[in-house]
């Protein structure tokens, strides 16, 4: 018998085949859980004698994350290199939720698989472990993000102030109005390009390229309404681009302390970024704790697009025009999206 494992470059080609940024996801998981092993293990995670080893390191990776109280300061930081000061989180006070470790468990089994493993995501041991941290999550989970729905957004606008002399408040009345009424993700939001804006006299058009449910770069298009009024998302993103002279790259980017926007923060390659997850959910929590909105300690970086998916289904907009704007696939996320807090409003008890 004679043993082949792939080579170097054919591992290269086969990451190749992920978007950009899940390759991104599946490094970082891979890089913590190879410190994870060393610390632990004093081995790396390919070292391993075989899968049923390789399952037991995983279930116990899993758990820890969940219980370990080590485990929340990984929220914090990232083992990338040149990125490890890049990521300073602040909510590493709080426990891995089960659905991030669930996309943890995707990126080990991706990377196991790699490298030449039959890695099995639903070994018992796997798969036991995580129906246990589902369930426990569900005992104590008392809802899902909150959704900031139009009524919230209006009063979150009204409170920002009409002081272009602060180019963060241009800049975050322009990503909030967006992020509600694009329905998109907040990658998608964040991974915004000028690129991917095609200018018409009733709104714009977007592209978005790739998604969580589009990892092979198809791309849908979503399309931003004027609405002639204060609340307009185009208005406010004409005003910020033509203030932040955006004309190429990311449309929203972090504002430094001297509020000079000519001075975005910059990757090592020296090209403009984007904002993080993390300081676009800061944003947003300050916006709504301004307005004294209930439960500001679970918005999210979905709230605008919870919001607005339930908003559209409040208003009657029929389900697959909202899929098409918020490129869902099938309707249980929709209707998951769709808050029991609103089922007065939504009942169809009340239409017969």
């Amino acid at each position: 018998m004679v043993k082949i494992n792939i080579n170097d470059t054919v591992v290269k080609l086969k990451e190749k085949s992920k978007a950009k940024n899940t390759q991104d996801k599946y490094d970082g998981d891979w890089l913590k859980f190879i410190n994870y092993c060393k610390n632990k293990y004093h081995c790396n995670p390919l070292d391993v004698d075989d899968l049923d080893s390789a399952y037991a390191l995983t279930a116990n990776y899993m758990d820890w994350l969940h219980e370990d109280p080590e485990a929340k300061i990984l929220k914090g930081s990232s083992n990338i290199p040149g990125r490890e000061k890049i990521n300073n989180n602040p909510y590493s006070s709080s426990a891995y939720k089960a659905s991030t470790i669930q996309r943890i468990l995707a990126s080990i089994t991706y990377k196991y698989r790699l490298n030449g493993f039959q890695f099995d995501r639903k070994n018992p041991n796997i798969a036991e472990t995580i129906s246990a941290i589902v369930r426990n999550e569900k005992n104590y989970k008392s809802g899902q993000a909150k959704e900031i729905l139009k009524n919230d957004l209006v009063k979150i606008i009204d409170a920002i102030p009409k002081n272009d002399d602060d180019f963060r408040n241009i800049r975050d009345k322009s990503l909030i109005l967006i992020g509600f009424y694009s329905f998109c993700r907040r990658s998608e939001l964040l991974g915004m390009k000028f690129e991917h804006l095609n200018f018409g006299n009733d709104g714009i058009q977007v592209l978005i390229p790739f998604s969580k449910t589009d990892q092979s770069g198809e791309g849908r298009m979503i399309f931003l309404p004027k609405t002639n009024d204060e609340y307009c998302p185009i208005k406010a993103l004409n005003n910020w681009l033509e203030v932040a002279k955006i004309e190429s790259g990311p449309l929203f980017y972090k504002i430094n302390k001297s509020n000079n926007i000519e001075k975005y923060t910059l990757n090592q390659k020296n090209i403009k970024i984007s904002l993080t997850d993390t300081h676009f959910v800061l944003m947003l929590k300050k916006r709504a704790r301004a307005v004294g909105l209930d439960d500001c300690d679970k918005i999210s970086g979905h709230s605008l697009r919870i919001g607005a998916i339930t908003q559209a289904r409040m208003n009657g907009v029929p389900t697959h025009e909202i899929m098409a704007q918020s490129g869902h696939k099938t309707t249980q996320m929709i209707d998951r999206y769709t808050k029991l807090s609103n089922i007065r409003e939504t009942s169809a008890a009340k239409k017969i």
